[in-house]
């Protein structure tokens, strides 16, 4: 899944293929600002899924089909065959229900869901929301609450990406992800911030590498650090 890739940008600690064991029945939320890289390693880890034969669901709130095909077929090497197990859908003002709806009627015939992103599928869900309307955190953890539930119910991993984060207040955007996740009841969600430069860790500060930060709580788990430029070139 998303860390299947990792092992070679191994920073310190553990890899991800060591510690993501049950990602099976589990929700990962993948969160950090605009242009950290979540979109082009998320579409490289489908990639990789493709290849073996697995089934994915991609529900796209910004990119149109052709870029994600373009980058699947010109990036990541993905050949035409391997793009029919790949359902892309064009989710702009498609909301929570008709998500999960469709993902049902999909069941046993899908290995895995990503959902690009958090902020705009709350704006289809609650379209009605006010910008710092006090009701958006509790919208949004009822959006990651029911998505838990869907990947627990069906068994299989659901990957949502999320622009909520800081670039000047690490802590702040840890505490809302937290925050995020309050309402799940089966335990079942996998949190990731990510982020560039000194932000996170101070002897790093390349303007092409972002840090992958497993978050438990408060406690961070600084496993990896990434080139995005050199995905492009695996």
């Amino acid at each position: 899944m998303l860390y299947n890739y990792i092992n070679k940008y191994t920073f310190r600690g553990q890899s991800f293929m060591e510690i993501m064991k049950t990602e099976k029945g589990y929700l990962t939320i993948l969160t950090g600002k605009t242009d950290m890289g979540k979109s082009t390693i998320t579409v490289y880890d489908y990639s990789e899924l493709l290849k073996v034969g697995k089934r994915v669901i991609f529900f796209s709130y910004e990119y149109c089909q052709s870029i994600i095909y373009n980058k699947l077929i010109s990036h990541f090497k993905t050949n035409w065959s391997q793009l029919f197990n790949l359902n892309i859908i064009d989710a702009n003002g498609l909301n929570l229900q008709s998500l999960i709806n469709i993902v049902r009627n999909k069941k046993g015939n899908v290995d895995a869901i990503y959902i690009d992103y958090l902020d705009l599928l709350k704006n289809s869900t609650y379209p009605n929301d006010k910008e710092n309307d006090p009701k958006e955190l509790e919208h949004i953890q009822e959006i990651v609450r029911q998505l838990a539930d869907l990947a627990h119910e069906l068994d299989i991993p659901v990957v949502l990406l999320s622009q909520t984060g800081s670039s000047t207040n690490f802590e702040k955007s840890v505490e809302r992800l937290n925050a995020f996740c309050e309402t799940v009841e089966n335990n079942n969600v996998i949190k990731m911030f990510i982020g560039k430069g000194n932000i996170i860790d101070e002897r790093i500060d390349y303007s092409d590498i972002v840090h992958l930060i497993l978050v438990d709580g408060y406690n961070l788990k600084h496993y990896s650090s990434i080139n995005i430029k050199e995905i492009y070139n695996d």
